[in-house]
């Protein structure tokens, strides 16, 4: 493996055998390297893929955090995109290596000025996101390890958002109106069935996830539809609870984003919204 580019002493950048990009890091690994040497294999403490975003600029921005960033930040950075990938269900978009080290970076720095920001999302990302935020959670744990700053939660929902986002491909904006969504179809499945939701239950998280790409879909103008309502009629009338409760929810997405769901969209909700009911318990206030 020899040097592509020399970012710092503990930064490299190199290509495999595959002729892809690489980040190679260690301890002093680019200490007196030029281009075209051989890196000593013995220096080597982490090398992963750097996957083109398909954007000059925030290729661009990777270079420079990767030339800013102390290397025990970068190797914390790496471990969480890691863990993620280990942990989360569906592929994370590459450029969330980008995106979570930019964000972490500035993090700290905002801490160590005493600017301390709160989540005003942290009740739904830790309620509607479980999964991400026990990965933030443990990213949090890590970052403390990296470089001695002590996050409070807020910080590990902001993570899991990122991780959110790189789950659905997304601008930052479009994941936050999604989960935004999601609570509020959330809420009125709660209300409209006086539903007691159990949010760790299986069923419930199996809604979450369908609600999450339903919204994705919806953000993007992207719908599902078929010509057989043959399926659709059997579900309307086989669970009229849920239908009920579909419809009603319908007809918020009709006003709110003018967009008036297929009967497809609405047979799948119901199905889900079903499986909801039948595993919870009636809330105390019904």
């Amino acid at each position: 493996m020899h040097v592509s580019k020399v970012l710092n002493n503990n930064v490299l950048i190199s290509q495999d055998a595959n002729q892809r990009e690489v980040v190679v890091m260690g301890r002093g690994i680019g200490f007196q390297m030029k281009v075209g040497m051989e890196i000593d294999a013995n220096k080597i403490e982490k090398v992963f893929t750097l996957a083109s975003s398909d954007d000059d600029a925030l290729d661009a921005r990777y270079h420079e955090l990767l030339e800013e960033i102390p290397l025990e930040l970068l190797a914390a950075t790496e471990q969480i995109v890691e863990l993620a990938q280990q942990t989360l269900s569906g592929d994370l978009h590459p450029s969330v290596r980008i995106s979570l080290a930019d964000h972490i970076h500035f993090a700290i720095e905002r801490l160590r000025t005493g600017q301390v920001v709160k989540n005003a999302m942290l009740w739904e990302i830790k309620h509607l996101y479980p999964a991400e935020f026990d990965v933030g959670l443990q990213a949090i744990r890590l970052l403390k390890n990296a470089s001695g700053v002590t996050f409070a939660e807020d910080e590990a929902a902001f993570i899991a958002l990122h991780l959110v986002n790189a789950q659905l491909n997304e601008d930052m904006n479009n994941t936050i109106s999604v989960t935004n969504l999601i609570r509020d179809i959330v809420q009125m499945i709660k209300y409209n069935l006086a539903l007691e939701l159990d949010e760790e239950g299986v069923e419930f998280r199996r809604l979450v996830t369908h609600l999450k790409f339903f919204a994705h879909r919806l953000i993007h103008q992207s719908t599902i539809s078929d010509d057989d309502d043959s399926l659709f009629r059997s579900v309307r009338d086989k669970y009229p609870l849920a239908f009920s409760c579909v419809e009603k929810i319908s007809l918020y997405i009709s006003k709110k984003f003018k967009h008036a769901m297929t009967s497809e969209e609405m047979m799948f909700l119901t199905i889900h919204v079903e499986r909801v009911r039948r595993s919870q318990k009636p809330s105390a206030e019904a």
